[in-house]
């Protein structure tokens, strides 16, 4: 678990850094093998369950999909959260549609975040 910060670095105006923040490790919130297990669970949700959506080609990709519903006549939310390369993470992606977008009542995490995770995922690990 690490330190939440909200500015990675300050720049002057010829773009100079005069501040970086440096990552802080604050704690261990769970063992390193119980972090593989949920890793390795993760990655099958997207290998061969319903985040298939989310896979990208040459890249493991580890996440969870998920449907709220809403408690009332709205439709469900939609959402997907995972990262990528999943055993070496570059970046986490979390992305919720609400009511299911244009999908409604047939919108799914798999099925309508998933793909949005995909795109955010392949366009950071592109660069």
């Amino acid at each position: 678990m690490m330190q939440p910060y909200l500015v990675n670095r300050v720049r002057t105006s010829d773009l100079s850094v005069v501040e970086e923040t440096k990552p802080k490790v604050l704690d261990r919130p769970i063992s390193a093998r119980t972090a593989e297990e949920l890793t390795d669970m993760m990655i099958a949700v997207v290998n061969n369950g319903s985040g298939t959506a989310a896979q990208i080609s040459g890249i493991q990709v580890a996440g969870k999909t998920g449907t709220a519903e809403t408690g009332n006549s709205n439709e469900p939310h939609a959402w997907f959260t995972g990262f990528a390369p999943a055993y070496d993470p570059q970046i986490a992606v979390a992305v919720v549609v609400e009511n299911g977008g244009s999908a409604g009542s047939e919108a799914t995490g798999g099925r309508i975040a998933a793909p949005i995770a995909r795109a955010i995922l392949e366009a950071v690990l592109s660069k």
